[in-house]
């Protein structure tokens, strides 16, 4: 059995995509260009804030897009109260069965550190999970693996001892980079032909499953 388990966020622990969506639209409307759709939105995340910006941005003003992030999508995501994000069924019987079987939980993510500490801080409370990484000046985010290897030191887990469970293609990549296994879930923002193309080999459909893969049971 592993001794740590490493998850992505948006995606994979909180469906998070319609208050990404709802963020996106105000910041955009702000800078005055048009709304992105759910689906859009989808496409979009998981490489990082400052990419999800400039994919949503019309391609006139993609060389705004820092500015964009920075100054006009950042106030508005940090202030969101997450009021539309949920966490997925079965996730809380699995979680609570990985710390009950002594192994550590943490989450790597794209998402900005103060955003990822807001949900930490409140959906993700009951969990009690040994680190969150998200993005941080300095360090490279997903698929670099500096941010995840940096989590595995601060738990004490050698990379052969612990998994990557993710949704996206990143994450498959992220896993690959820091010598980490990894497994795919099917409910997140990437389908699974989308998590091939990326390498992916292990695959789940709930978080039921997952208890079963992680646990041997």
């Amino acid at each position: 059995m592993k001794k740590a388990v490493i998850f992505d966020l948006d995606g994979t622990i909180l469906d998070t995509l319609p208050d990404l969506n709802a963020c996106m639209n105000e910041a955009l409307e702000r800078f005055g260009c048009p709304p992105i759709t759910a689906e859009q939105t989808r496409a979009y995340v998981g490489h990082g804030g400052l990419q999800f910006a400039a994919c949503a941005l019309p391609e006139e003003k993609r060389g705004m897009a820092e500015y964009f992030y920075k100054e006009v999508y950042c106030p508005i995501h940090f202030r969101c109260k997450n009021e539309r994000t949920k966490l997925f069924p079965q996730e809380r019987e699995c979680l609570a069965a990985l710390k009950g079987a002594g192994m550590k939980i943490a989450v790597v993510t794209n998402k900005s550190q103060p955003a990822a500490d807001a949900l930490n801080a409140t959906l993700l409370k009951e969990f009690s999970f040994d680190a969150v990484f998200g993005n941080r000046d300095g360090v490279p985010v997903k698929p670099d693996p500096a941010s995840t290897l940096l989590t595995l030191k601060e738990l004490g887990v050698s990379p052969r001892d612990a998994v990557f469970v993710g949704d996206g293609d990143t994450d498959v990549q992220t896993a690959k980079n820091a010598g980490m296994d990894c497994v795919s879930v099917l409910w997140g923002y990437r389908t699974k032909e989308q998590l091939l193309c990326a390498g992916a080999q292990r695959f789940v459909s709930s978080f039921s499953e997952l208890r079963a893969v992680l646990l041997g049971e």
